[in-house]
């Protein structure tokens, strides 16, 4: 079947759900949708915009679980900005038509759809923003309103703090060790006594509906009954949810344990969750957010940012309610997992005297685009090598359409140590995106520089020496990397320094905090 037969079948699909269907989405529109994303992929851009017309204009409005099946295909079919607004206003729009847990499952696809596609930038953060915090007012009408009162000054526990994350699963996870290094960091050098709790809410499936390319959390059944995490030398309390959350029974209960607990504060890591939000209205909470180049979505009185605030920023925050008192500016510091093995280029595969350039990420497939393949593809001499680390499972097609890659790169796949990695490599090139800020550290802090465009984690985090403006840009950098020894020595030099600031992990979260009572003591005022 063509790819023309195809839209006409999807069109016909759609007009009989509006007539027959109505709420009920057949498997055939299922099909109808996986079938118009695959023959749509690699289109010309004017072809593909006419297609998407067509489909938009007969998605069944009126049947809302119809509706964001169609306009999710549409997302994969092309990441048009506008068309993602229109998705998230329309969501909004018919909320009530969805059950709670349904609600915080389409904020989270949506939301993972805007971390991970650069395209889909713009007006939607706020509006995804204001989605949250809608979901979280309706989960706390089911909650006992008692739970939620905020508790005295005087009779919360000043040696206790409560640690909540949304996903646990091991320390190469980016998450899972920022958790741990903060609660180290609370025991040790702030003598308190924590407890983390995995709500194990991150891209819950409770409540799915059918969602063209629904991501999934993973979840750590082995974790499930262990109460303490052993963390470079310490023990910290640990309990984990059921794979249920949330839900409305084990969110009531673990309500009541920190309210009896009665912590100094919340520090939730992300957005916190369901569970994080409601707890965030005991005590005054602090969202250590984990993308270090933008806001996070919360109801926490204060987060962190590791960059300075801009106007978009304070402009968000007004209509959100918030002002720059509320946003606590710094690094996102830290703590590097200890590297364990060396290996050689050899080892690999690798040519000893190649100019070795690296390219890591645990999501390569959507931030790797023809757009930057062409441009690796085109600085490519005879001397350097590419190699990819991280979960890249299309690499063997995208290298196919590059000659010169397909004979000079190489995909390492995951590695448990990335330090043994990253120091035999010579430059970190950053494919334009939201993530990969630790990557960029465990790179620097080996002297290898960094070439990135300026926006994302790993900008903020290795700083303006090391960000350009565009590929275009980014060719001639890595030109001159690999060409200019003394400009190279300057940078690694730099790179390494910038590392030590961005690893001080306890230094940084202890001023945060302290900051953090400075500005509730000037509230209590």
């Amino acid at each position: 079947m063509s790819f023309e037969d195809k839209v006409a079948q999807a069109i016909r699909i759609m007009r009989t759900e509006k007539e027959i269907c109505k709420d009920y989405l057949p498997e055939e529109s299922i099909h109808a949708g996986q079938n118009l994303v695959q023959s749509t992929n690699g289109l010309y851009r004017d072809v593909l915009e006419k297609i998407v017309s067509m489909i938009k204009v007969e998605i069944p409005l009126d049947y809302p679980y119809s509706a964001v099946w169609w306009y999710s295909v549409l997302m994969g079919m092309d990441k048009d900005a506008d068309t993602f607004w229109e998705f998230i206003r329309y969501v909004k729009e018919n909320r009530e038509s969805f059950s709670v847990n349904t609600q915080y499952f389409l904020f989270y696809q949506l939301s993972s759809l805007l971390f991970r596609f650069k395209e889909l930038d713009g007006k939607s953060k706020e509006e995804l923003w204001v989605f949250y915090r809608e979901i979280v007012d309706e989960f706390s009408r089911y909650i006992n309103p008692s739970l939620l009162e905020p508790i005295p000054v005087k009779e919360r526990n000043k040696d206790m703090v409560v640690v909540i994350t949304e996903q646990f699963i091991g320390i190469q996870h980016g998450p899972t060790k920022t958790a741990l290094d903060r609660c180290k960091t609370l025991i040790e050098k702030m003598g308190k006594k924590v407890l983390l709790i995995n709500s194990a809410e991150v891209l819950s499936l409770v409540g799915k509906i059918p969602f063209w390319g629904t991501m999934q959390g993973i979840y750590s059944y082995e974790k499930l009954n262990e109460t303490y995490q052993e963390w470079k030398g310490i023990s910290v309390p640990y309990f984990q949810c059921d794979n249920n959350m949330p839900n409305f029974s084990d969110v009531e209960t673990i309500l009541q344990t920190i309210r009896n607990l009665a912590p100094e504060r919340i520090i939730t890591i992300g957005k916190g969750g369901i569970l994080g939000n409601l707890a965030a209205r005991m005590v005054p909470a602090l969202t250590i957010g984990l993308c270090p180049s933008d806001l996070e979505y919360t109801c926490a009185k204060y987060q962190t940012l590791g960059r300075k605030l801009n106007n978009i920023d304070i402009d968000i925050l007004s209509h959100m309610g918030y002002t720059k008192e509320h946003v606590i500016e710094g690094v996102f510091a830290y703590n590097l997992k200890e590297q364990t093995e060396h290996i050689t280029r050899g080892e690999l595969g690798i040519p000893e005297n190649s100019f070795l350039i690296a390219v890591i990420g645990a999501r390569l497939d959507c931030e790797v685009t023809d757009e930057f393949m062409k441009m690796l593809e085109d600085i490519l001499e005879e001397n350097m090598r590419i190699v990819f680390i991280g979960n890249f499972e299309h690499y063997d097609e995208y290298v196919a359409s590059y000659p010169k890659l397909k004979t000079q790169s190489k995909y390492l796949g995951f590695c448990n140590d990335i330090l043994s990695r990253t120091e035999i490599c010579d430059l970190y090139v950053n494919p334009l995106r939201k993530g990969g800020g630790g990557s960029a550290v465990e790179s620097m802090i080996k002297g290898v520089p960094v070439v990135s465009v300026n926006y994302g984690d790993v900008a903020v985090n290795a700083g303006e020496d090391f960000c350009v403006n565009d590929y275009s840009d980014m060719k001639e950098m890595i030109l001159k990397y690999s060409n200019n020894k003394s400009f190279y020595d300057i940078m690694s030099n730099k790179a390494k320094e910038r590392a030590n600031v961005l690893l001080d992990a306890d230094l940084e979260l202890v001023r945060i905090i302290q900051e953090m009572d400075k500005r509730e003591e000037q509230c209590a005022l």
